[in-house]
């Protein structure tokens, strides 16, 4: 998503942030820090994603069927260097389910050691049905409508939402 210094959001590129989400990891802090894009991919409150959350916090989320892959990937591809990808399933708290492809590649320091993992993760479209695009994208909508206080519009967006049969939880509802 591309935001400005006050937070209203580039509507060019609103599309695209309904697509991929960006991460960083701080691998010597166990940091992982996300944009609100990746958050609401992984069902994560926005400002919890942004200031960062163990990676462990990530994991769990991973369809259990394949987190054991995942987290191998993932130590190989520090270990190593190379690059990383895979798709697996995310298992939201709200019961929702999403496939994704993910992407990322582990830099070092200065002295070779593994410091920083970066990388995206996108929803696999090809694999999600009409009504879960729809959702995603109102959900989508919802948060820029949030972070740009169009507040008619998040109105407007939760009872679209609330048709999809997946409430807002209390602490993502304005009220």
């Amino acid at each position: 998503m591309s935001l400005t210094q006050s937070g209203s959001a580039d509507i060019g590129s609103a599309a695209d942030l309904a697509e991929a989400g960006v991460f960083t990891w701080d691998l010597g802090t166990d940091t992982v820090y996300a944009d609100t894009t990746l958050a609401a991919l992984f069902g994560f409150d926005a400002e919890v994603a942004q200031s960062g959350q163990p990676i462990i916090h990530f994991l769990d989320r991973i369809d259990a069927v394949d987190k054991p892959r995942i987290a191998q990937a993932i130590h190989e591809a520090i270990v190593t260097g190379a690059a990383y990808q895979q798709d697996y399933d995310i298992l939201r708290p709200d019961g929702t389910r999403a496939s994704v492809s993910a992407f990322g590649r582990c830099f070092r320091d200065a002295a070779g050691t593994p410091s920083h993992y970066a990388g995206i993760v996108c929803p696999k479209a090809d694999e999600r049905a009409p009504q879960d695009s729809l959702f995603w994208h109102c959900l989508q909508a919802y948060h820029l409508a949030r972070q740009c206080g169009q507040w008619d519009m998040v109105r407007h967006l939760e009872l679209a939402l609330k048709e999809f049969g997946h409430p807002l939880r209390a602490t993502e509802a304005m009220h």
